[in-house]
Parts: structure tokens; C-alpha cells; sequence
């Protein structure tokens, strides 16, 4: 039997930091958060995630054994992961303060199996279109080689946040 212990550090009030910022305050902000504040980044096994300055994010990761579903692959809900969270981020990127972003919904599409062979692959978003209420995302997830394995369309509905 195979063990795995998450270990994460959660700062209380995130949330309220990221709403009271402008654009390049958010993409400070994503930049200089550590990973391991990241619960979901810590389960999935996250090693990295970056943010040009457009606001576009991109996650890596290896895939593990950890990962697999009973078929022996990687299950798919780690590419799904990785591209809500690359594409859910970049779109609160673009936002001022007050507002953030909820995915509405979200298309995969998955190419080619995953496993352990296939080594770091990484989701990167890229803004589509910002409208008024919605901003479009599509985000791929890739290895080194650039040989895709999933593609993903989101719409990101922009909230309010309610001030206190």
C-alpha cells in the first residue's frame, strides 16, 4: 500500500487581498504567492506556476502514480484541475478591484493518455475575449515537446465582491 501525505499553508484573508487590488496588484500578487499556499496546487502536486504580463498563467507538474485512475493512466480530472485553475487565474488577472471571476463553464478536450513516462507537462491560458460580464479563456496542457494532451474552453463570469 502506497502512501502520500499534502502538506499546505493557507493564509487566512487571501481572498480579500487579491479583490482590493488593480490588475498589475493581481498579477503581483499570483507571482509572488508560493505554491504551497495553494491547497489544490499542493494536492495535485504542482511544482510551478508562472505569470507574464498579460496575466496569463501557466501551471506545471509530473505526473505521479497518485494520479492514476483504475486504468493505469492519469485521470482526466488533473488536466481538467490544471486548466480551470490556469484559466479561472489569468481571467482574475484582468480584473480591477472589486470584481473577481467564477468559472461558469468549462470544455475539455482530451487528446492522448498521460502517465508517468510522460513527464512535466504544463497548462497555459490565453485570454480570448473580455467582455463586460464574461471574459472567454482557452487553455492547452502540454509536455516540454509541445505535443498536446488536453485543451480547455472556459467562460469566466465577472463578479462583484461584496465590500464590507
Amino acid at each position: 500500500m502506497n502512501e502520500r501525505i499534502v502538506k499546505w499553508d493557507l493564509v487566512p484573508g487571501l481572498v480579500l487581498e487579491l479583490v482590493n487590488l488593480d490588475k498589475d496588484g493581481r498579477r503581483d500578487f499570483f507571482i509572488n504567492l508560493p505554491v504551497e499556499n495553494i491547497p489544490m496546487g499542493a494536492l495535485m502536486d504542482t511544482s510551478q506556476m508562472e505569470v507574464d504580463d498579460k496575466g496569463q498563467v501557466t501551471f506545471t507538474l509530473t505526473p505521479q502514480e497518485f494520479h492514476y485512475n483504475p486504468l493505469g493512466t492519469v485521470h482526466g480530472g488533473l488536466a481538467a484541475t490544471m486548466l480551470d485553475s490556469c484559466n479561472s487565474i489569468s481571467a482574475n488577472c484582468q480584473l480591477d478591484k472589486g470584481f473577481l471571476t467564477m468559472t461558469t463553464d468549462i470544455r475539455v478536450n482530451y487528446f492522448r493518455p498521460m502517465t508517468v513516462s510522460t513527464g512535466e507537462v504544463t497548462a497555459s491560458a490565453k485570454i480570448e475575449k473580455i467582455g463586460r460580464r464574461v471574459i472567454f479563456v482557452t487553455g492547452t496542457l502540454s509536455d516540454k515537446d509541445g505535443k498536446i494532451y488536453a485543451t480547455a474552453n472556459s467562460t469566466e463570469l465577472i463578479v462583484e465582491f461584496p465590500s464590507k
